[in-house]
């Protein structure tokens, strides 16, 4: 073994407690970025798998009835690969008790004794579809496992107003529904409100007065060719009133997936980055201190023959050795990290078909990144080392100059303090900025806590003031809200008419849905971006910036919304303006005035002139029960949901994102304390001669803790201030990359979310300098005077 190596092996020992924090914060930057990267990969991969065992479709055409026949010509078409028709039907369901009294069904049929060849489904419990006999049905896990459904139990989906009896055969996991939402316009899972069931066709088909027609047509086409087969699919489709094509990206599940996927992306790189970088800030500063406390060392050893080249070498090694430690160790709370991510996710989306990855090439990447960012922390210090000639090594240190500051009259402490930060300001400066990443990374959190808790807020109390969400299936006369107005403890009542659309402006184009609301509705209510009321316009299309984003549109911009089936007798087409940009927390729905909209759409769609889909009541408490039981036992209604039903659906929900953010918040303590740790105990070894000097001239250890706790806090206050404006830059970039179509928040942070991240990270300073100073404390005085350095 070499003089060198055995010298930095004697280095890293004596620095052992400064290493493993560095090599903590390196493994921790190593562990983010491998186990968040492991846990995406696992979760595209398991719905790639099931994509590809279940033959999920790569084209959706619903038809008003088409024969089976129609598919003959289909399977004709250039880059079609498998067709499959069914029957879909949205209906009312009965459960009995202690169910939810009503909920929504979408039936869907499977063919006769064969398996779909589109859109296949795993069967987690009970008995194959194939063969099935009369009266069974299959019910989608989601929605099975809210109400609590075995193999044998009862339910009953209503037809043409009577309910029919069938048997639960079995619990399936669908490709279609592993976001269990009821349509692209829908951004939250509903599992006890609604689910997929499924039904042999030779039963459904009767019930529904469709036998031998399909209502809908699914395809698997040839990679790059779907968009191709659509138009031409929906060309052959003319004659039996297709609605527009829906294609994979914008299948309703799927595309929430995708967008949860995109929007976690930029976590990938920011967190492990901010990790990572204070990592090579804390070698670099504790290199700087080796060197400027080796110097004479240094200088012997070029005297000695060893070359300017072996010096470079033998301070990166320190920076190497480091870094592989810290990203084993990385990839090992890596692996953990990712089974803990995959395994929380798994718990909210359960996919058909699981893949967990392992992805070598990924721990190199992340073993290669911990190893890099800690040599270029070490570059400045080793090339430093490298350039000492032997004979300037040799005069020690030029005792640094009164400035500017001597002469200002400050309290003794704060003079000291100063003087020792702006004595060296390029390590005071790498210092704040480790803290500065700590600063960041919680009042990143802060943001995201703040601003989703503002946007739920704000949805649930000030845009909504109603007690219970009514559902009809179908739309019903307005006539049934002045019936439910009249009931014992009903407050008010509103009526809502929701119709599914296509807006298009200019060469874009985006499903969502129009939302009518009654003029100056006192349940209900919308805002511009700067929270202020907005009354809705004849003629006018209000909707939030993601859709605007979407369509590319700007206020008072012309756009086009189409019924998506338009067909000969049965069409609706409208040009409106748009109005002020909406403060929404679900991103795409367009208000408008429910007038208007039953002007354009009710009568053309053969609905009843004052059409409604819904209505929303306020009630009074004493009486909520009594109304919900009325409701759910009232014909027309599909679904009724309370306030407290939708707040406990949007905790579900935002559960795990609550979990993830208190862990931001710790990891941002962590970090703050490891390198504040690895700096201050540098400055304390390089002061021990002074601080032990102090001490002999009468200063008790009280004062030496003022001291140093002052220059501490000062250093923390300085990293906090460099970090405010970074942080909501990046807190913008991550939030804007999180929002989706499906759900959307607005930028807020509190001052409470500013105060505590600053905060935190004092505490955590101020932790940090009690090893060092139990080491002064317990010093030899007469033997720490004599130290040179």
């Amino acid at each position: 073994m070499g003089l060198l190596t055995l010298k930095l092996l004697r280095d890293l020992r004596k620095a052992k407690w400064q290493c493993a924090a560095i090599i903590f914060v390196t493994g921790l930057g190593v562990a983010l970025f491998y186990g968040t990267m492991l846990s995406y990969q696992t979760q595209r991969a398991s719905y790639e798998l099931s994509y590809r065992r279940l033959l999920f479709a790569d084209i959706w055409i619903s038809v008003r009835r088409a024969p089976r026949s129609a598919l003959i010509q289909l399977r004709t078409v250039p880059g079609v690969t498998a067709v499959e028709g069914r029957l879909a039907e949205m209906v009312e369901v009965e459960q009995e008790p202690p169910r939810r009294p009503r909920a929504i069904g979408r039936l869907i049929s499977i063919p006769r004794g064969r398996e779909p060849d589109v859109n296949r489904f795993r069967v987690l419990a009970g008995k194959d579809p194939v063969g099935a006999s009369r009266r069974e049905i299959w019910l989608e896990r989601a929605f099975a496992e809210a109400g609590d459904y075995r193999v044998g139990d009862r339910i009953y989906p209503r037809f043409r107003g009577r309910r029919v009896a069938f048997r639960v055969a079995g619990i399936v996991s669908s490709p279609e529904y592993i976001y269990p939402v009821m349509g692209s316009v829908f951004s939250l899972p509903m599992p006890g409100l609604f689910g997929a069931m499924f039904v042999p066709e030779e039963t459904l088909a009767p019930l529904l007065g469709l036998s031998g027609q399909i209502t809908e047509v699914t395809l698997v086409t040839a990679p790059g060719h779907a968009a191709r087969v659509a138009v031409e699919v929906h060309r052959r489709l003319k004659a039996y009133g297709p609605e527009e094509p829906v294609l994979r990206a914008e299948q309703a599940s799927n595309k929430l997936l995708q967008s949860d996927l995109e929007g976690n992306k930029p976590f990938l790189i920011v967190m492990p980055g901010l990790f990572l970088g204070s990592a090579a800030l804390a070698v670099g500063l504790m290199l700087a201190r080796w060197v400027q406390a080796q110097r004479g060392i240094i200088g012997f050893l070029r005297a000695s023959g060893f070359s300017s080249r072996s010096i470079l070498l033998h301070y990166l090694g320190a920076g190497l050795a480091i870094g592989a430690t810290g990203g084993a160790i990385g990839l090992l709370l890596g692996k953990l990290i990712g089974l803990w991510l995959g395994s929380a996710y798994e718990r909210i989306i359960q996919t058909p078909f699981t893949a967990p990855q392992e992805r070598p090439d990924i721990a190199l990447a992340a073993f290669a990144l911990a190893i890099l960012a800690c040599l270029i922390g070490a570059w400045l210090p080793a090339r430093t080392a490298a350039r000492i000639v032997p004979a300037e090594a040799m005069r020690g240190d030029t005792p640094s100059q009164p400035g500017a500051l001597a002469r200002i009259r400050l309290p003794l402490y704060l003079s000291i303090a100063l003087r020792n930060l702006l004595r060296r300001p390029l390590r005071t400066l790498g210092t704040a900025s480790g803290v500065a990443s700590a600063v960041m990374l919680m009042i990143i959190a802060g943001t995201f806590n703040d601003s989703m808790r503002m946007s739920i807020a704000e949805s649930m109390e000030d845009f909504q003031n109603y007690d219970i969400t009514v559902a009809f299936v179908p739309e019903r006369s307005e006539s049934i809200v002045r019936t439910i107005a009249r009931w014992p403890g009903v407050v008010r009542a509103e009526p809502t008419l929701d119709i599914p659309v296509r807006a298009r402006h200019q060469d874009r184009a985006r499903d969502t849905l129009v939302m009518g609301m009654v003029r100056n509705s006192r349940l209900r209510g919308v805002r511009d971006r700067d929270r202020r009321p907005v009354r809705l316009r004849p003629r006018y299309a209000y909707y939030g910036s993601v859709l605007a984003d979407r369509l590319r549109s700007e206020p008072n911009d012309r756009i086009r919304i189409d019924y998506p089936q338009n067909v000969h007798g049965r069409s609706a087409t409208a040009l409106l303006r748009t109005g002020d940009l909406l403060r929404l927390m679900v991103a795409l729905p367009i208000y408008m005035d429910l007038d208007e909209v039953r002007w354009l759409f009710a009568r053309r769609l053969w609905m009843p002139p004052d059409a409604v889909s819904g209505a929303v009541l306020a009630t009074e408490p004493a009486y909520q029960r009594e109304v919900i039981d009325r409701l759910n036992r009232t014909d027309g209604v599909g679904l009724t949901m309370t306030r407290a039903d939708l707040t406990r659906q949007i905790d579900e929900v935002t559960a795990f994102a609550n979990t993830f953010i208190a862990f931001m918040y710790l990891l941002g303590v962590i970090m703050a304390f490891s390198v504040v740790y690895t700096v201050t105990d540098v400055v304390l070894w390089e002061r021990t001669r002074e601080l032990a000097t102090l001490r002999t001239l009468g200063f008790g250890m009280g004062s030496v803790l003022r001291l140093v706790t002052v220059e501490n806090l000062l250093l923390g206050l300085l990293g906090a201030a460099l970090a405010l404006y970074p942080a909501f830059l990046l807190a913008r970039f991550l939030l804007e990359g999180a929002n989706t179509e499906g759900f959307t928040m607005a930028m807020v942070t509190t001052p409470s979310s500013y105060a505590g991240s600053v905060l935190g990270t004092l505490l955590a300073v101020l932790a940090a300098q009690w090893p060092g100073l139990r080491r002064i404390r317990r010093l030899d005085l007469a033997d720490a005077i004599r130290l040179r350095e």
